[in-house]
């Protein structure tokens, strides 16, 4: 199923406008999500808009709700989320730190309960597109755990992803790192265990503490978990990035004391950069242009035609989806029964 991007925003804002979602949060929203669906990644697009009527219905995201600055201190921004769209609580926080970065040369930004913050690279991009570098970690929330510390039999941290984004010279895609510091994504081992799918190994264990790739134990009671990615690098990275984005936040970490309601709830730490400091561009322009030539002069590994940056897989992905996305039929089918269920027209197909 194809449809045109135009389509595809005019379908997702009007989903939630129709659901009492104010115009220029819908429109946010909406934006967010098809660009995730542009640049590959399709977890986080407009497939995920039945989860967020759910939210809402039970009182878990507040569609009308604005992010709050509940500190500004010169280089430090904070904010409070009350429990809006990550996609627009997360687009303003970070225009707010770019402009804040525009007269201090850097800006340290924090979210606390914010509603699903979406896929992170976006936010990336967005200061990358403004010539600066992104730093950021985030924890999730008011839900079970999912991935077990290093050593451990069961689970105690969810999937904490962190980003990393930066402009390239002479008009190559942005740098972009977004990874959760599990070794698989929780949506990934839903996919595999209803489609009776093996998970690769290394990636989860079962309610004993046993590797397995049968992605059923998820689900299971008691469940299994996930595993950190790299062992204990991966272990050690999502406890740093629970520590910032929970504790310096305000919002709080995953330990058992505070609320476990079921649906996730972000916080994030980031740090926004200026490049510029200091002094000009021009040495390190040539110096980073020097080392991605470097990268991509790797001889290719069997099975591979190059060697690409962080980054190059999305701008790839947003041009070959330059107009239109491909839907797979279950999504499509999905989101059309939403839209129908709302009163909101479908667009025909082509």
């Amino acid at each position: 199923m194809k449809i045109s991007l135009n389509d595809a925003l005019v379908l997702g804002t009007r989903i939630l406008t129709a659901q009492g979602v104010p115009d220029d949060i819908a429109s946010d929203v909406a934006e967010h999500l098809v660009e995730s669906d542009r640049c590959g990644y399709t977890s986080h697009g407009l497939s995920i808009l039945p989860s967020y009527r759910k939210s809402m219905q039970g009182d878990h995201l507040h569609g009308d709700a604005r992010a709050e600055c509940i500190a500004d201190h010169g280089g430090l921004l904070m904010y409070d989320g009350h429990g809006g769209f990550g996609q627009h609580v997360g687009k303003v926080v970070m225009q707010a730190g770019i402009e804040r970065v525009k007269q201090t040369g850097h800006c340290i930004l924090t979210i606390r309960h914010s509603h699903h913050l979406g896929r992170m690279g976006h936010f990336g991009e967005m200061a990358a597109a403004a010539g600066y570098v992104l730093l950021s970690f985030t924890n999730v929330i008011n839900r079970p755990p999912m991935v077990a510390p290093y050593g451990g039999k069961v689970a105690r941290l969810t999937t904490n992803p962190v980003c990393f984004a930066g402009p390239m010279p002479n008009g190559r895609p942005p740098l972009v790192v977004d990874m959760a510091t599990s070794a698989v994504a929780f949506n990934k081992t839903r996919v595999a265990a209803e489609k009776g799918e093996p998970l690769p190994e290394g990636c989860i264990i079962d309610a004993d503490g046993l590797p397995t790739t049968d992605a059923s134990v998820m689900f299971a009671d008691p469940p299994g978990a996930i595993l950190p990615f790299g062992a204990h690098k991966g272990y050690a990275l999502g406890v740093v990035a629970e520590l910032l984005a929970g504790v310096l936040s305000g919002g709080g970490t995953i330990q058992p004391e505070n609320p476990r309601d079921g649906m996730a709830v972000n916080n994030m730490f980031a740090v926004l950069i200026d490049p510029a400091m200091e002094f000009g561009l021009e040495w390190k322009s040539a110096e980073v242009e020097g080392f991605l030539d470097y990268l991509h002069d790797t001889p290719p590994a069997p099975g591979f035609d190059r060697v690409q940056y962080p980054g190059e897989y999305e701008a790839q992905n947003r041009e070959r989806n330059a107009t239109h996305l491909e839907m797979a039929p279950a999504i499509w089918r999905s989101l059309s029964g939403l839209a129908e269920s709302l009163g909101v027209a479908v667009p025909a197909q082509p």
